[in-house]
């Protein structure tokens, strides 16, 4: 039997993880992968510079794109991230919306560039939701406009099972994967430990669970076509950073995609 998920599934996780969600992240280096992101789009050779940056988390993304000289608009399905964002952001010019990316996205489309990284497709458990969210996006792409989006692999969901840990400055957070099925259902355990700030000593204690589902090659491409999208490009991610031609599901922990709507003249 397959497993169920609540459909908020991730508006509750990030709601749980945003207050320490740039400390975990802290040593990813999103101005290189900034660069990597725009040599892909540039290839794509979009018909302008308007951009959806869906599952914008923080808005850490976002920003680096506007300051590239991009009219962005970020969305996350989590409030509590999009507080941050528009706290931290607020004379970026960058406009935030708190959105599901099944929905009609918002902001004024259309889009000549949608950027969906850090996992959102894999967050979307349902092939029917996947559906679903490419067909919204693709409605707000302008003809020629690139989708890029990165999806996780197999390798990568093997690789989180086993526990990791992730430390920063009074803060230690205990990663453990678990595989819940055989239709590629994934759950990612996160236990974050606190230090009380004014009582040395002492911590608190947050349990958040990530829910996931591994979404194969064909499935995407399938999944892409019926949107009206084709791909491009895809590319594999090794643990090491390093970017490869094509997709290896058993080397590669992520797959890096490149999808462009059809220009109509």
């Amino acid at each position: 039997m397959a497993t169920t998920t609540p459909d908020d599934h991730a508006a509750v996780a990030y709601d749980l993880t945003a207050p320490f969600y740039d400390s975990l992240t802290r040593h990813d280096d999103y101005e290189v992968f900034a660069g990597v992101l725009e040599d892909l789009i540039k290839r794509a050779d979009p018909p302008g510079r308007r951009l959806l940056d869906a599952g914008c988390g923080t808005g850490r993304s976002s920003v680096l794109f506007a300051h590239r000289g991009y009219r962005v608009t970020g969305f996350d399905i989590s409030s509590s991230m999009i507080d941050i964002a528009r706290t931290r952001h607020a004379d970026s010019g960058v406009d935030f919306h708190v959105h599901d990316i099944r929905h009609p996205a918002p902001g004024e489309g259309p889009y000549d560039v949608v950027l969906c990284m850090s996992d959102i497709v894999n967050y979307l458990v349902e092939p029917d939701h996947l559906a679903e969210a490419f067909a919204a996006l693709s409605a707000v792409m302008a003809p020629g406009a690139v989708l890029v989006f990165d999806a996780n692999t197999s390798h990568g969901y093997d690789l989180m099972t086993e526990p990791h840990i992730m430390e920063d400055d009074g803060l230690h957070a205990l990663l453990r994967g678990r595989h819940l099925d055989a239709h590629g259902r994934y759950r990612l355990t996160m236990d974050v430990f606190r230090e009380l700030p004014g009582d040395p000593g002492r911590w608190s204690r947050d349990t958040v669970d990530h829910h996931q589902s591994h979404h194969g090659q064909d499935r995407l491409a399938e999944l892409l076509d019926a949107a009206g999208l084709r791909l491009v490009a895809r590319h594999g991610l090794h643990i090491s950073g390093t970017l490869a031609d094509t997709v290896d599901e058993t080397v590669h922990t992520k797959g890096l995609y490149a999808v462009v709507k059809p220009r109509t003249d």
